[in-house]
């Protein structure tokens, strides 16, 4: 849904830093690996009662992986190997940060299993996309897409929010999941 509203926003927003890039000779797949090494070090901070620091440590490595899809299209350097590397390091990414909300703030198997339950959700809408991709049609319905779910997740470990957030983000991601699936078996013959 961010991207929808906010993608040509944030691609202007990014210039500067796709220049940066480019002078340095920094490749996209590269960026990726930093944002991924940058998240898994803010989720340690964070795991290490360094709150704020963890918090802004993920959210600046997922913004830096965010880079790499328009790094690549800037310099002409798109390629099937590249997005997979970028959905496999985005998944890796996103299951981190979910780790560390399950470790730091479960504590009853009920609350872990919703947080599993987030976690499948979490792989689930982007594999549908993917599908709709190679099924030729568009699958980006739903309000619970990466962008989404990585700032929920951010704003929840820094705001200690109460847990039946939790259980509302759980329902919003798992109607976005049903919504990618409907759409897909929809299309199907």
């Amino acid at each position: 849904m961010l991207e929808k509203y906010f993608k040509s926003a944030s691609e202007k927003f990014a210039v500067p830093f796709i220049n940066i890039c480019i002078k340095l000779g920094i490749k996209p797949n590269v960026l990726s690996f930093l944002g991924l090494l940058i998240v898994i070090i803010g989720c340690y901070l964070f795991l290490n009662d360094t709150k704020t620091i963890g918090a802004l440590t993920i959210f600046i490595g997922s913004a830096i992986d965010g880079l790499d899809g328009p790094l690549a299209r800037t310099t002409n350097m798109i390629s099937r190997k590249g997005a997979l590397l970028d959905s496999f390091i985005d998944r890796v990414g996103e299951l981190f940060i979910w780790s560390v909300v399950a470790i730091r703030f479960t504590s009853t198997d009920f609350e872990l299993f919703v947080l599993l339950s987030i976690v499948t959700g979490s792989n689930l809408v982007p594999y549908l996309r993917a599908r709709g991709e190679l099924l030729g049609i568009d699958n980006k319905v739903g309000v619970a897409a990466r962008p989404e779910r990585v700032i929920f997740a951010v704003i929840y470990m820094l705001f200690e929010l109460p847990f039946y957030s939790i259980y509302i983000f759980t329902f919003i991601l798992w109607l976005t999941v049903y919504q990618r699936f409907n759409i897909l078996y929809k299309n199907l013959k």
